[in-house]
């Protein structure tokens, strides 16, 4: 009889839940799709970084399992809350303890199992819209089809297992001890308000900004160009990413209260239109969900980061691209053996133009003080002839620069920029042999991180001044009318293994393949560090946002259910079902906009901060501020989606005429 009714209760409960089962859905077909990408070895042959993705998609499905555990969990205690007096009459008539328990776990495990058998088809639909998506990204021409993976399928029960196990331990140890008053009252309970006094949660609202402003300033501190980066920077970060979640539970915790307390406190405000109406039946939920307001403000937090950074991660493919290999193939070596690199190229690739150039040795040694890096025991200045470095430029299709024959320039990376603008000092620069050269320019055009094996920066001079110095290095660039690819950079390894790969005084086999670029690999291990990042990025947010929303829409339908009585009597008393029905509008902006306001603030800041490293990267200092905005649109329009759910939702449940 209790199994039929467990069924009668799950197809009740169909109607009521229909946001939550369609989220869980979503979510189970995502871990299902990615799972799929993830054991598909076509996807995984496309490049060698592609097999780090089923690491990092590891760790990020053991948070979202998390997430999603606390998504059913939640769910799961209000179902029960709202149900509760009728358990009690159920242990009224006789019916034991156990088999009441059983019965409710039977309910979410039946809605669990619909969840589950709905995202295989829709897991498997949506892993082709990835397929399409990844191979965009990699530019390939023939699409690649997923196919069904028993792996991608038992990962997908495993999931499920292990969050429902964990749900119902939680339940178990819930229902275990109650008793039939408590089934009875349940539903008139409410989370303890942690706070009762204004003094004690006036001090916490401002500890908690405060602690705020100090993340800030400590995430702030970690993007600073002219510092120097140190192993500690991940370390400092990781705690002020503690400091902001610590700061936004406190505020959470307090602020709602705070703006509650504003508003019945003044006449004024309080006794216009529906104001009091508003804070009384809110009263309850900014005062008593405190922690999971800030909870869900942590999630909406993360969500608006993972939006950014999926936008940043494609905004800078072309700059990485430039910087790491502006050509087909680029060498620093000795000179004797460039001709046997190029030998290997040209037996598969058709050379189009080939420069060779040197860097020099300025023993002066003045500007290499200014951005050594530690532990750097480099004892001269790198130079690099004028002749050589308008040859690279026009390589690339850019104008060749002029010289005086008393100036010269520094060409470095953008990081450093800022460092040699502020050294007053080599203005004018006295060389080892008394010439004096006046400084023309400082750019960071045409450079690129292999422009030198041996630093981050070159000073160009004209090249008379070039000639009675050592060569340090000799570089060899390579531009082919093919594209390259990865195959290249591993026969070049091969070939070249006799110069290579060689055995040290300590007996230690040393590899230096760090010789050589090759511009088809570069391409390859970005393509995938893009399609990683922007797709686990939009999973999580996904997940979160939905999380979020969905948490939110069953906590309205559970005000809905608790409060209609309130508005039918408001209704009968002649309020029309219109002002009625914008009364609920407020109520649900209040709802679902506090635990959005500081999460956008602190984003904010951070992309701000994020973006002094990323400008360097980016076509257009300022176009974070468009992928802030994107990421915000994304975000408003699926929460609205939610919105509007719980909207329809609240109308239909009060049923005012």
């Amino acid at each position: 009889m209790l199994s039929r009714l467990a069924f009668r209760n799950v197809r009740r409960s169909l109607g009521d839940y229909a946001v939550y089962l369609i989220t869980i859905t979503l979510a189970f077909s995502l871990v299902f799709s990615f799972g799929l990408i993830a054991s598909s070895q076509a996807v995984i042959d496309l490049s060698s970084g592609m097999n780090l993705f089923r690491t990092l998609l590891d760790f990020v499905n053991a948070v979202i399992i998390l997430v999603i555990c606390f998504l059913v969990n939640y769910t799961t205690k209000f179902m029960f809350t709202k149900r509760s007096r009728e358990f009690g009459m159920y242990l009224l008539l006789g019916i034991r303890r156990n088999q009441i328990v059983r019965m409710f776990l039977l309910e979410i495990l039946l809605l669990g199992l619909i969840a589950l058998a709905l995202s295989i088809p829709l897991g498997f639909i949506v892993s082709q819209f990835l397929s399409m998506l990844i191979v965009n990204i990699f530019g390939v021409a023939e699409l690649i089809l997923i196919t069904f993976q028993a792996e991608a399928l038992e990962q997908l029960f495993v999931y499920f297992s292990i969050l429902y196990l964990l749900v119902f331990l939680n339940m178990l140890r819930r229902m275990g001890k109650m008793n039939i008053r408590r089934f009875l009252d349940t539903e008139r309970e409410n989370e303890k308000k942690m706070l009762r006094s204004s003094g004690q949660r006036n001090l916490l609202f401002f500890l908690s900004l405060l602690l705020g402003v100090g993340a800030f300033a400590l995430w702030n501190s970690q993007f600073d160009l002219t510092a120097i980066s140190t192993g500690e920077t991940l370390t400092w970060l990781m705690v002020a990413v503690t400091l902001f979640i610590i700061s936004i539970y406190g505020i959470s915790v307090t602020g709602s209260d705070m703006l509650l307390t504003f508003v019945l406190k003044r006449k004024k405000v309080k006794y216009t239109g529906d104001h009091l109406f508003l804070a009384r039946t809110f009263s309850s939920k900014v005062r008593s969900m405190s922690i999971t307001a800030g909870t869900l403000s942590v999630l909406v937090t993360l969500t608006l980061l993972a939006l950014n950074f999926s936008y940043l991660s494609q905004g800078v493919y072309e700059y990485t691209l430039e910087s790491e290999a502006p050509y087909d193939v680029s060498v620093h070596d000795n000179r004797e053996v460039l001709d046997d690199y190029i030998d290997i190229i040209e037996e598969d690739y058709t050379i189009q133009d080939i420069v060779k150039y040197d860097i020099y040795k300025e023993p002066k040694m003045v500007l290499n003080p200014i951005v050594a890096l530690p532990g750097s025991n480099e004892d001269f200045d790198s130079v690099i002839s004028l002749g050589s470095y308008n040859a690279l430029l026009e390589l690339r299709g850019m104008e060749p620069v002029t010289l005086k024959d008393d100036e010269y320039m520094i060409v470095c990376n953008p990081q450093y920029l800022e460092l040699f603008e502020n050294t007053d000092s080599i203005k004018s620069l006295t060389l080892a042999d008394g010439n004096i050269l006046n400084l023309a320019q400082i750019t960071d055009r045409g450079y690129w991180l292999y422009m030198s094996g041996i630093a981050n920066y070159a000073a160009v001079f004209p090249d008379q001044y070039t000639k009675g110095l050592e060569t340090a290095e000799s570089n060899l660039v390579v531009d082919t009318i093919e594209e390259t690819s990865a195959d290249l950079e591993k026969k070049i390894e091969d070939e070249m293994s006799w110069h290579l790969v060689y055995t040290d005084e300590d007996g230690d086999t040393v590899h230096e393949f760090y010789r050589f670029n090759v511009r088809g690999l570069v391409i390859e291990e970005t393509n995938s560090m893009t399609a990683m990042i922007s797709s686990l990025c939009l999973y999580i947010a996904f997940i979160f946002l939905s999380t979020v929303g969905t948490i939110l829409a069953v906590q309205s339908l559970s005000d809905a259910s608790k409060y209609r009585y309130r508005y039918t009597v408001l209704n009968r008393l002649g309020v029309e079902a219109g002002s009625l029905f914008r009364t609920i509008l407020r109520q649900l902006l209040i709802l679902f906009g506090l635990p959005v306001i500081y999460p956008v603030i602190i984003v904010f800041l951070c992309m701000t901060s994020i973006n002094r490293v990323y400008s360097l990267a980016l076509y257009d200092p300022y176009i974070y501020l468009l992928y802030f905005l994107a990421g915000l649109g994304i975000f408003l329009l699926v929460y609205g989606i939610y919105f509007a759910a719980a909207f329809v939702g609240f109308k239909r449940n009060i049923q005012v005429q």
